[in-house]
């Protein structure tokens, strides 16, 4: 009973040895710029697996089973990727990086508005 019990613990344990992460995972950029963001990729998968950026449909990464790299892009919105299979291009995971936009500009007009009544 108690092995029965250990094994139905330790199996989602065993069923996440897939592994996919990206960070990170929010990307601040000021109004009117892309957002430079330097991405860290890891995955651990059954097999060799490629990164993909929908829509494009050439991959940005492939390798291994087991990855760690660094990506260096710019992005102007919120970004869905997908980590897939490399040979049947099927699914395995995916993860969205939010852009944050930031108006340093803003905090200037608000002062002048409150202080002078003026836009």
């Amino acid at each position: 009973m108690r092995l029965v019990l250990l094994l139905l613990l330790l199996s989602p344990a065993l069923g996440s040895a897939n592994d996919f992460v990206l960070t990170p995972l929010i990307c601040v950029q000021q109004k009117y710029h892309s957002c430079a963001i330097q991405l860290k990729v890891r995955w651990q998968q059954a097999g060799p697996a490629c990164l993909y950026l929908p829509p494009q449909t050439e991959p940005l990464l492939c390798g291994p089973a087991g990855v760690q790299q660094d990506l260096a892009l710019q992005l102007t919105k919120d970004s869905r990727f997908e980590l897939r299979t490399a040979d049947s291009q099927q699914v395995l995971a995916q993860r969205t990086i939010k852009v944050l936009t930031i108006d340093f500009n803003a905090g200037d007009k608000l002062l002048k508005r409150s202080r002078w009544g003026t836009q």
